[in-house]
C-alpha cells in the first residue's frame, strides 16, 4: 500500500513537472494568443463592465475633487524609462477620467497624453478608429474603454509598444486609483459607504495580475512584463483588503497609501 502511495505521488508530480514544462515551452505567438482569448473573456463580461462603471459614483460616496493629487506630467517625461511611461500613461488616464468626472479637464491632460503616446509609439488614432472607442464626456467612457482594451489586445499580439502600454497601463491606472481612493478617504472620512466603494475596486486589482498571468506562459513576455514586482505591489494590496474582510479602517488605508507610493514617487519626480 505504502508503494501504490509513493507511485502515485511521483506519477503526480512528473505530471505536474511535465505540464509545468510545457507551460514554460509556450511559443510566444501561442502565449499571445492564449492571453487575448482568456483576456478577451476576462473584459468582455459582466464584472468588468460593472467596474468600470463603479469609478462614476465617486460623488456618491463624499469624495470629492483635489487638484493636488494630480501628477502635472509637464518636464516629468523626459527622464523617464519606457517601462515607466507605459505605467504613466495608466496612471495618466485614470487622471483624465477623474477630472472628466468633475468636469475639469482642460488641454494639458490631452497634451500630456499625445507627448506620452509619442514617446512610447502608441497608436491611439488606428485603435480608435478599430474600436470605436471614444468619449467626449465622462458617460460612457466606461462601455469605451472596455472596447479600447479589446482592441489593444487584438493588436497587441504584433505590436509590443500596444502589449506593454496594455499591461503596465492598467498596472498604473491600478496603482492611481488606490492612490486617489486611500487620499481621498483619509481627507473626508472613513465611512461604511466608502469602505463599500473600496471593496467593490477589489476586481481592479485582480485584474491587473491576471492580465501579468495571462502571459506567463511563455519566458520572454513573462520577464517583458512583470517588471518592478508588479505582481508583489499588487498582491500586497490585495492581502490588506480582503484580510480586514472589508473592514477597512484609516490604519489600513494609509498602509495602501504607502504601498503606492513607493511605485508612485518616482514617476511623479521632475526631470532634473
Amino acid at each position: 500500500m505504502k508503494k501504490t502511495v509513493i507511485l502515485i505521488a511521483t506519477t503526480c508530480f512528473i505530471g505536474l513537472l511535465l505540464i509545468s514544462g510545457a507551460t514554460a515551452a509556450m511559443t510566444r505567438e501561442e502565449a499571445l494568443n492564449a492571453a487575448q482569448e482568456r483576456l478577451d473573456r476576462l473584459f468582455d463580461s459582466e464584472e468588468t463592465r460593472e467596474l468600470f462603471a463603479l469609478f462614476d459614483k465617486m460623488k456618491n460616496v463624499g469624495l470629492s475633487w483635489n487638484e493636488d493629487l494630480l501628477i502635472p506630467l509637464k518636464n516629468r517625461l523626459g527622464c523617464k524609462s519606457p517601462e515607466q511611461l507605459h505605467v504613466l500613461w495608466g496612471v495618466g488616464a485614470i487622471n483624465h477620467s477623474y477630472a472628466m468626472l468633475f468636469d475639469k479637464v482642460d488641454e494639458s491632460f490631452l497634451e500630456a497624453g499625445r507627448e506620452i503616446d509619442r514617446r512610447i509609439g502608441f497608436p491611439r488614432a488606428k485603435l480608435r478608429e478599430e474600436s470605436k472607442a471614444f468619449a467626449e464626456k465622462r458617460e460612457g467612457q466606461a462601455a469605451s474603454s472596455i472596447d479600447m482594451v479589446l482592441a489593444m489586445l487584438e493588436l497587441a499580439k504584433t505590436d509590443d509598444a500596444v502589449l506593454k502600454t496594455l499591461v503596465g497601463g492598467f498596472y498604473g491606472s491600478t496603482i492611481e486609483i488606490f492612490y486617489l481612493l486611500s487620499s481621498l478617504g483619509l481627507a473626508s472620512g472613513v465611512t461604511d459607504e466608502f469602505v463599500g466603494f473600496v471593496n467593490g475596486h477589489l476586481p481592479q486589482l485582480k485584474i491587473a495580475r491576471e492580465m501579468l498571468d495571462a502571459y506567463s506562459g511563455n519566458g520572454e513576455l513573462a520577464k517583458m512584463l512583470d517588471t518592478d514586482g508588479r505582481k508583489a505591489v499588487i498582491d500586497s494590496i490585495v492581502a490588506i483588503i480582503s484580510g480586514e474582510m472589508g473592514k477597512l479602517a484609516e490604519n489600513d488605508l494609509m498602509e495602501i497609501l504607502s504601498i503606492v507610493k513607493s511605485v508612485r514617487d518616482p514617476l511623479v519626480a521632475p526631470c532634473q
